[in-house]
């Protein structure tokens, strides 16, 4: 609370002694009790001084109950005074049972403190309650295992997309071709999926021709040896988080092919300006589509073709695309 609470404690006089004991108990940790036996003074007005002042405001209102106070006319009518403060939203109605009695059926409902069974217990509680102190405790970091899961790309799972961002979020091979991962280093990269859901992931984007993957013996628990990205990987992941547009690579590719009628990879990489990582997904993109005639033989690392012929595809795909 951002002030000091007030607390009106009713009790029948029979309770005094334990009513005091009371009061002065909490006033030391702190709580500002108001308490007839304190409050009121030869001459006062009892009703003034009840109903007008230690009512007035009251954060909560403590009633002990007893055989004696549950009786008590005294009792009632200050109850019934809280609970008008109650039903306002000011006062916060405390029932504290001091031994055991038939509660009062308008308390029935409220969530009480036995001082009977455990009185130091009762009055940590009452204190902790009056100065706003909860025992929940403090809200923890997200876990890696949720934090790190992405939300659905391109109508795959949550865990297919989270790794196929991962995987285009890596850095590319300096030899030019795409960065291969064995099972267990994929799996070191996502340790919060299990194997099995590991194995649905890769499985889902080679579904999807978003990786190519290589099967051989004693990779278990994995269904396979080495996963790969695909040209498509970046294309559907293009508006994810990579700091450029694969679309316009193949554009221009397919713009320095129809120029010049035919090009090697390093022919192509002087016009362009792209690294050859980025070369090869593009003229892979126009090989599959259909758009480029392709010609490959050994030794023309660090591309994945020896020489690119335009066509009529070709050609066509500039002039529809706008390169």
């Amino acid at each position: 609370m951002n002030k000091d609470p007030k607390v009106f404690l009713s009790y029948s006089h029979s309770d005094k002694e334990f009513a005091v004991k009371l009061a002065e108990d909490l006033r030391k940790q702190g709580i500002d009790i108001w308490i007839d036996k304190w409050e009121i003074q030869p001459g006062d007005s009892i009703i003034q001084k009840i109903f007008l002042q230690g009512l007035a405001d009251t954060d909560f209102f403590l009633i002990l109950l007893s055989s004696e106070s549950i009786r008590s006319k005294w009792v009632a009518e200050e109850l019934n005074a809280a609970i008008v403060k109650k039903m306002e939203g000011i006062t916060r109605i405390i029932p504290v049972i001091k031994e055991r009695c038939d509660v009062p059926l308008p308390l029935r409902t409220l969530l009480w403190v036995d001082l009977s069974s455990d009185y130091d217990e009762g009055i940590r509680t009452l204190v902790k309650t009056m100065h706003g102190v909860s025992e929940k405790p403090p809200l923890g970091k997200i876990p890696e295992y949720v934090s790190a899961i992405k939300q659905s790309v391109g109508g795959l799972s949550k865990n297919a997309s989270t790794v196929g961002a991962l995987l285009l979020t890596r850095p590319d091979d300096q030899t030019g071709f795409e960065r291969s991962y064995s099972s267990k280093e994929l799996q070191s990269l996502v340790p919060f999926l299990k194997p099995d859901e590991l194995n649905d992931v890769v499985d889902e984007l080679e579904s999807y021709g978003l990786v190519k993957t290589h099967k051989f013996l004693g990779t278990a628990p994995y269904n396979f040896g080495q996963v790969t990205p695909t040209y498509a990987l970046f294309l559907h992941f293009k508006n994810e988080g990579i700091d450029y547009d694969p679309m316009e690579d193949v554009k221009a590719v397919a713009a320095a092919i129809t120029a010049k009628g035919q090009l090697n990879g390093d022919e192509l990489r002087s016009i362009v300006q792209l690294p050859p990582v980025r070369l090869n997904r593009a003229v892979s993109y126009l090989e599959d589509y259909g758009y480029v005639q392709v010609y490959k033989y050994i030794g023309t690392a660090p591309y994945n073709f020896g020489r690119l012929k335009a066509t009529r595809h070709t050609r066509q795909f500039v002039q529809e695309h706008g390169k």
